[in-house]
């Protein structure tokens, strides 16, 4: 899988950026949010990506952090909805502001969304719930993005979204420091429950 490209911006349109990376132009389905914080033509921008093969064609899929790529996951694994919808619903919100609509429920938010409508919103609901509850922290907020990556480590590595968040939360360095020791620090954690 294509984890993340970073290259020159070399063109854009609402739901879709070419990005140069070596000489190569990536063409990268995303979302408007992301199409437009990408940056102008010719900045350096990174995108966290996800291939997906549909009908044996190959779509890279992108997004300005790897806490959208993830939600994104989680989107797309609900039936009824696909890549489109998981990108117009990323588009309307950010993925706090998506994560609380689903948790609390919030089905007349979400069928405002194109091409969501109301069973589409209330299975989001179901579904989702208490998946994207590790998204929302405990005052409402969202979890920091940083973390993002350290959860999906972990969940990879087996545990639950709810432990990996917990571990997550109980890492004292910063965010800024290497994956590798925050998931050492998360891994302790765990083991020390």
């Amino acid at each position: 899988m294509i984890h993340f490209l970073e290259g020159v911006v070399d063109s854009r349109g609402v739901d879709h950026v070419v990005l140069n990376v070596g000489g190569i132009g990536f063409l990268v389905k995303t979302s408007s949010r992301t199409a437009e914080e990408a940056g102008p033509l010719g900045a350096e921008a990174v995108l966290h990506t996800c291939l997906l093969v549909r009908e044996e064609n190959p779509v890279l899929y992108g997004f300005a952090a790897a806490e959208e790529r993830a939600l994104f996951l989680e989107l797309i694994s609900v039936t009824g909805v696909g890549p489109k919808v998981a990108l117009s619903l990323l588009g309307a919100m950010r993925p706090g502001e998506l994560a609380r609509a689903v948790v609390s429920g919030d089905t007349a938010l979400l069928s405002k969304i194109p091409g969501v409508g109301k069973k589409t919103a209330a299975r989001l609901c179901v579904d989702l719930a208490s998946k994207l509850d590790a998204y929302v922290g405990t005052d409402g907020g969202v979890t920091h993005l940083a973390d993002a990556e350290l959860v999906e480590a972990l969940t990879a590595l087996g545990y639950t979204a709810r432990e990996a968040m917990d571990a997550a939360r109980k890492v004292e360095t910063g965010a800024d420091a290497p994956l590798e020791l925050r998931l050492r620090k998360a891994l302790q954690a765990l083991s020390a429950r």
